[in-house]
């Protein structure tokens, strides 16, 4: 294979010199060649080469120009052949291309690129059956192995374990050999353990052709170290790796403090606080150690005992992070490499209160400061950010009380804070070390939930709640949109409700964030739905993964989508029908099932631009001929007189069945169906009972989609129709005497009374044609109890009697004189009371 999309021939051919060039080629011979881009070497071996090392594709290229005119049909011819066996070249033709006379091959075959041959080739140009002279001959030599490991010595730094030798500073050289002789150069690099990234890769040339090399090495640390080395050849190749090990001898000597120790400060000690250092000698004839404290601290020296110890007490001059070198001179006045020993003095504030921790978004922290530096006035204190989030240093600074204490009162406003950065600020200006207060904010997102369709065209309603304390307002937003923004009110219990409309088709998200009254507000919480563009498909028929029956149904499609048309739809996977919407944009389809079993709708929606919805919808239901029953009616007795609610309770029950009721030995009463259950085990009918006989009614209903009906004898009883009620009973006013006329009024009723009835009775006894609401009562009736008794009526109730409450007539009324007695009036003549 050959890169830049050449097509090329391999043709193992003609021996060098025997293929001449056609007489009438009227161009040059290819000019200006370049082997892997360097120029044309006429003697072997030319360059050495490895190719893997060349380019991406791991080839030698060959390159020339030629001087002829460009166009379509030429092609190079390249021969390649091993200089020891000139007979048998390599044949490789590649196309030109129509506007270029550069002619160029990638020999990527590396079964005929062979490691160690010496190559040589040359170029002509084939033009149909012209051919440009052969070009001058190049060679070049394929070298692919750097061979194998190079040695390492040296006689300060041998290869070593424990113990080691020279020291720090203690100058060492290393000869590199190598077990090739084309060797040019070496790279190397030095590792130490203590200080790993200290050193890089280096190289150094060869002292001749396959020649060795030295390097100096001055340590700066001590114990374990290693030099890696690669021989390099000609070609680049790297050979395979040496390592050599050697052990830097220990002069420093070590350092240890409990006072001031490396790790973690001991806070009980401070700046001027003496503390105490021990020192022990690593070289043999210690005779005192020498420190400083970097930056100008203090500084002595301290004699060792025979140990090689001692203890030096230090009092730091100040806070934070500081340096200790320590070295050992021993008794001839050699001074060796110290030792940095690092340690904290802290002089940082005490915290106390609400010391870190994670705080909700909106929250405070109430934090006691107490000094420990001299004279504090003030303490400054300035957030740290997470990750990139990189900001200026901005202080507070919090006035301290008289004994240097205070108080710090932070609120959370942000997420991103990692946590607090605290220092105290003496009467001189002294700033000391700052405490860390690690803080984790809680964004308190709001947990938002959502409910209702998932149709474009809808709406949704959304539940949203955060921990922030104290919220004032919500702020929810509809797909990014700050048009839809609403702000609203949190309820008692700190929760919020609300809708939003959309009519996107596709990926929808409502985020919300809260807000307390200083503007503080929370992380953004988001709800994400997926809304879709079906049409919707009801049927009270074959109702949606349930069953419908053998017969005759209707389906209804509809579309919360204003651009509906029309609606595309097949039955068990048929041929497509279109029909189009009505005005309120819904359609029906009547349809007859063949045969019970599984059913499938699909439905698409046509827009006003007559393309499709996205989906459809898909609308499965079963068809079974299934058996309808009738178990009981409720209630067990129905009052007559007016339209009735009657209860069914059965299986499979339908809205378009038909039901009747048959009163005792009377024809049958049409009932109105007016609702089917879910289960299709209840059914409610209406029945007008106005003129229905009294006693047992029979049932019976006629199955939607069948012939036989299903009669349930004596279903329930019809009784008489309610009576109406008394809510106040009937009074008695006027005049209670002999000779008086009193006055019925017929009380309150439920429901109204159409038409009343009056009977007066004295002592229980009716008396005689005594049926108005007003009555004399006669002087033959002194020192009786008079009562009237109502009777109401209304159309579809049973009437129903109250009688007043009993008034006593015990007086008289008497007369200024008698009437003149007139023959002609018999009725006229007063009737006395019986003496």
């Amino acid at each position: 294979m050959v890169s830049l999309g050449v097509a090329v021939t391999l043709v193992c051919g003609a021996a060098v010199g025997l293929t001449s060039a056609t007489a009438s080629a009227a161009a040059s011979a290819p000019t200006d060649l370049k082997t892997a881009g360097s120029p044309c070497a006429g003697a072997a071996p030319g360059p050495y080469l490895s190719p893997q090392r060349l380019n991406m594709a791991g080839a030698v290229s060959l390159q020339g120009t030629h001087s002829g005119t460009p166009r379509s049909g030429r092609q190079a011819d390249f021969q390649v052949w091993d200089v020891t066996d000139p007979a048998r070249p390599q044949q490789w033709l590649v196309e030109m291309g129509e506007e270029s006379n550069t002619v160029y091959v990638q020999l990527e075959d590396e079964s005929r690129q062979l490691d160690g041959v010496t190559y040589a080739w040359r170029v002509r140009v084939l033009d149909g059956a012209d051919a440009s002279p052969w070009s001058n001959t190049c060679h070049f030599t394929v070298d692919r192995d750097g061979g194998e490991a190079p040695t390492v010595t040296s006689t300060v730094y041998p290869v070593s374990s424990w113990g080691g030798t020279g020291a720090i500073g203690v100058p060492g050289t290393f000869t590199l050999t190598s077990a090739s002789a084309d060797t040019v150069s070496y790279l190397y690099e030095f590792y130490s353990a203590e200080l790993p990234d200290e050193y890089q890769e280096s190289s150094v040339d060869a002292v001749g052709l396959g020649g060795p090399a030295v390097v100096t090495f001055t340590p700066k640390a001590a114990t374990s170290h290693s030099l890696t080395v690669y021989a390099v050849d000609r070609a680049g190749n790297r050979s395979e790796r040496t390592t050599h090990p050697f052990y830097v001898k220990e002069t420093r000597p070590e350092v240890f403090s409990a006072a001031y120790p490396e790790s973690m400060p001991n806070q009980d000690y401070n700046v001027g606080v003496p503390g105490a250092f021990d020192f022990r000698a690593t070289v043999a004839g210690t005779a005192s150690f020498a420190w400083r404290i970097d930056e100008g601290g203090p500084s002595g020296t301290v004699p060792a005992d025979a140990n090689g110890k001692a203890t030096a007490m230090i009092a730091p001059t100040r806070g934070g992070r500081q340096t200790l070198y320590v070295h050992s001179v021993t008794q001839d006045g050699t001074a060796h490499a110290p030792r940095a020993y690092s340690f904290t003095v802290d002089n940082a504030p005490v915290l106390t209160g609400d010391t870190g921790g994670e705080v909700t978004i909106g929250s405070s922290l109430t934090i006691h400061l107490a000094p420990r530096a001299p004279q504090v006035v003030e303490y400054l204190y300035w957030p740290e950010y997470s990750g990139l989030d990189e900001r200026p240093v901005v202080t507070t600074t919090v006035p301290a009380r008289s004994d240097g204490s205070a108080d710090l009162v932070w609120t959370a406003t942000e997420t991103r804070v990692d946590g607090l950065r605290i220092q105290s600020r003496s009467a001189d200006g002294t700033l000391s070390t700052p405490r860390w207060l690690n803080v984790s904010v809680d964004g308190a997102r709001p947990t938002v939930t959502r409910t209702g369709s998932t149709a474009a065209g809808t709406s949704s309603t959304f539940t949203a709640h955060s921990g922030m304390a104290n919220i004032a307002e919500y702020v929810a937003t509809l797909n990014g949109d700050d048009s839809t923004q609403q702000v609203l009110r949190p309820a008692a219990d700190g929760k919020v409700t609300f809708s939003f409309h959309t009519m996107v088709i596709g990926h929808n998200y409502v985020s919300v964030i809260a807000r307390n009254a200083a503007a503080v507000q929370t992380d953004e919480g988001t709800q994400v739905w997926t809304t879709t563009d079906e049409p919707q498909v009801s049927s009270v028929d074959f109702p949606e993964n349930g069953s419908g029956r053998l017969a005759t149904g209707t389906f209804t499609f509809s579309s919360y989508l204003p651009d509906t048309v029309g609606y595309r739809y097949s039955m068990n996977s048929g041929p497509d029908v279109t029909i189009p919407a009505r005005a309120d944009g819904t359609a029906q389809v009547t349809w007859t099932p063949t045969a019970e079993g599984a059913h499938r709708l699909r439905v698409l929606r046509i827009k006003a631009d007559n393309s499709w919805s996205r989906t459809f919808m898909d609308y499965r239901f079963a068809v079974a001929n299934a058996v309808t029953t009738v178990a009981s009616v409720a209630p067990g007795t129905v009052p007559s007189g007016d339209l009735r609610t009657i209860t069914i309770h059965g299986t499979q029950l339908h809205q378009d069945d038909k039901v009747e009721v048959s009163p005792y030995r009377t024809v049958p009463i049409r009932a109105w169906v007016k609702t089917v259950s879910p289960d299709r085990r209840t059914l409610t009918a209406e029945v007008d009972l106005s003129h229905a006989v009294l006693g047992p009614a029979t049932l019976t209903l006629h199955p939607y989609g069948t012939l036989k009906p299903v009669v349930l004898a004596n279903a329930f009883t019809i009784g008489p129709p309610p009576a109406l009620q008394s809510v106040k009973p009937p009074t008695i006013s006027g005049t209670v005497a002999a000779g008086g006329t009193v006055t019925a009024t017929p009380g309150e009723w439920t429901p109204s009374a159409e038409h009343y009835w009056y009977q007066w009775s004295a002592n229980g006894v009716e008396i005689w044609n005594a049926n108005d609401s007003t009555f004399t009562i006669p002087v033959a009736l002194l020192g009786q109890r008079l009562t009237v008794s109502v009777k109401a009526s209304r159309d579809r109730y049973t009437s129903t009697t109250v009688t007043s409450a009993a008034v006593s007539v015990d007086r008289m009324i008497r007369l200024p004189h008698r009437p003149k007695f007139d023959p002609d009036k018999p009725w006229s003549t007063p009737r006395l009371p019986p003496t």
